[in-house]
Formats: C-alpha cells, structure tokens, sequence
C-alpha cells in the first residue's frame, strides 16, 4: 500500500478494509455535493479522497486523502505529474487496494480519472447546469473533447490511460449514474439514471455536525455573509486569464466597461477559486472576498445581495429569480467566444446585457 495513503488511513483511525467508498472531486462542487449526499458514517469513516491542489488544504486536512498537482508550477511539478499518471495507470491497485472495490463518486476528468480505472462510477456534478453547459455538440467544450480524442494524441493517451482518460464528462459506458442538482439536458444522460437532488434540500437535510464542520472547513463565519452584503452589486468573477488567455490589460478593458455600469462604492466581487488577478490594484473601490468557496453554498447560507451580475459565470444559477440579474455573455470578448462558444443562455431570468 502507498506509504502516504497508509499514513492517512492511520491519521484518521480508518483500517483500508474498512474503506468502502471513493470520492474523486477535482474542484469544490463535487466535493460539497458528495459531502452532503452521504450519511455521516461513509463521510467520515468509510471515504477514502482523491483530490487535486484546487481543493484547498484547510479541506485537505479533515479527510484521509491523496492530492495530486493539476497546476504545474514547475519542470519538477510537470514531471512528477508524469510519474503519478503511469503509477495511477498501472499501479493504483497496489497503491490503493480499495480501489478494487469500493463505491466509485467522481466528477470524471482527465488524470483524476487514472483512479477509476476501468471500474463503474457514479458522476458528481461540476457546477449548476454543467452537462448542459459542457455537453452538448454544439458546445466548445464537447467541439475540443471530441477533437483531441481523435488526434494523434488523443489516441495514444487513450491507448496507455484508457478510454476514460478522453471521454469523461460521463460520456462513456462506464458512468452508471448521474448526480446533479438540478435538471439538466444533455445526450449523455441517454440510459444514465439520473438523481437530482438540489444542494440547498441536501444541506436542510444534513446532519448539525456536518452543516458546522463545514462552514468551519470553508473558514465561513457570520461576518462573512455580512461583508458579502454590505455592497449591493455582486460581481462573479472568472479565470479569464488562466482559461481564455488574455492579458492583464485585455482584461481590465473588459472589466472598465462592465463596472461602468455600477457606482464603483457598490460593487462587491466573488473570486472564483481560481482566479488570482489583483481586482484592488486596478479597481481600489470595490471590495473583494476571495475564500475559496463556491457561491452556491454562500446562497445556502443566507447570501442574498440586491443584484448579482457576470460575464458568463454560472455561479448565477443557484441564486434565486427574485434576485435580479445581469448577465453580459461570452460575446463580450473574441477570447471568451473561443474558449466558452456562444451557445449557453443562463436558465433562470436574465438582463442579457
């Protein structure tokens, strides 16, 4: 068994017979919706996690878990990536035993998926409405999935990581079942079932000690919900420059012209866990929260601002109707089209700006 995973196990008073459960979550969404789903017992004393360095470590930290480096910072990061991806490929079974038998929940992207293997899985959700978002043939992400799995490449990846590691999303025939929080619509939940449970009703229905470690895990205090409130206008905020592309400068144009729409003193900007970009250097008067959390789970908690507006964010999707919403879209920028396409209309109501 892997010296670390042992190591983990022991951390967490769990013998690896005793793991019946796998939980592979590559952002904060598939993670708080695995969290939710499950009784307490399979949480806490039957998971094993597989996560990558998006999941911050005040997360990593409570659960027996592997983390694997999706960002490569450095030649050694890139290579040592290598290394884990050959060992995931031939060795996980070695490595991880339970592997071989546990109850497989993952949001199914290319390395993580090395754990799954050739064994079945239940699809975690990535955000509000990603299938619909991410799946469909029209779409820009389906349009460079499809391209890269029948390159060259795509191919020989494909040949030595198996047929998961280039189609995922759940479309394949070993993802059994789907599991959104809210409908979506996409050819791959064809002959999929399909459990549609909002986050909301989840965290209703979780027990007290899960709703607090939770909060306490995300750092998430009362103060918080109230700074978030103090500005009336919330922005969500993109990686834009990490997925698209552009420069600072591109950015901050696009940004002077979506803010001039809004006294400066009233806007508020949620980063988004990945976005790094120094919003107060370029933009001093507005305010900034940038805990790693996603929105939803903020909405959960009470966050109700007067209005909430983006450029093609789907963190607007789990806010209810009543608040208004504008939404400015991929069209904004030549580089948002390329990489987001111009298919996706928000589903709940909208002032397309």
């Amino acid at each position: 068994m892997n010296k670390h995973c042992k190591n983990q196990l022991e951390k967490f008073g769990i013998k690896p017979e005793e793991v019946t459960h796998i939980c592979v979550a590559s952002n904060i969404y598939p993670f708080i919706q695995y969290y939710l789903l499950m009784d307490d017992d399979t949480v806490f004393h039957h998971t094993y996690y597989f996560f990558n360095d998006t999941i911050p470590e005040n997360i990593q930290q409570h659960f027996p878990c592997s983390v694997y480096k999706y960002v490569n910072r450095s030649i050694k990061d890139k290579i040592l990536k290598r290394v884990h991806k050959v060992q995931l490929r031939y060795f996980k079974y070695s490595q991880f035993p339970f592997l071989q038998s546990a109850e497989i929940y993952a949001y199914d992207i290319p390395y993580l998926n090395l754990c799954i293997g050739n064994r079945p899985y239940k699809l975690l959700a990535d955000a509000p409405n990603y299938l619909t978002l991410l799946t469909q043939e029209n779409s820009q992400e389906h349009i460079r999935n499809e391209k890269h799995a029948n390159s060259l490449l795509g191919k020989i990846q494909g040949f030595f990581f198996g047929d998961l590691y280039i189609h995922f999303h759940g479309n394949n025939s070993q993802c059994k079942a789907i599991l959104l929080t809210e409908e979506n619509t996409s050819p791959v939940l064809k002959g999929k079932e399909v459990l549609i449970q909002p986050l909301e009703t989840l965290y209703k229905n979780a027990s007290n000690k899960k709703q607090v470690l939770l909060k306490n895990i995300f750092d998430i205090s009362d103060a918080d919900i109230e700074f978030l409130k103090s500005r009336p206008n919330l922005f969500f905020s993109q990686p834009m420059i990490k997925d698209c592309g552009l420069t600072s400068d591109e950015y901050v144009e696009v940004l002077n012209h979506v803010f001039s729409n809004y006294p400066s003193h009233s806007i508020m900007i949620k980063a988004h866990p990945r976005d790094t970009f120094d919003y107060k250097k370029y933009f001093p008067d507005v305010e900034l929260f940038s805990k790693p959390v996603n929105s939803q789970f903020l909405s959960i908690l009470g966050l109700s601002p007067k209005k909430i507006f983006t450029i093609c964010s789907t963190a607007i999707e789990g806010f209810p109707e009543s608040i208004e919403c504008d939404y400015y879209g991929a069209q904004l920028h030549p580089k948002f089209e390329h990489f987001f396409g111009n298919s996706y209309r928000p589903f709940r109501k909208v002032n397309i700006v």
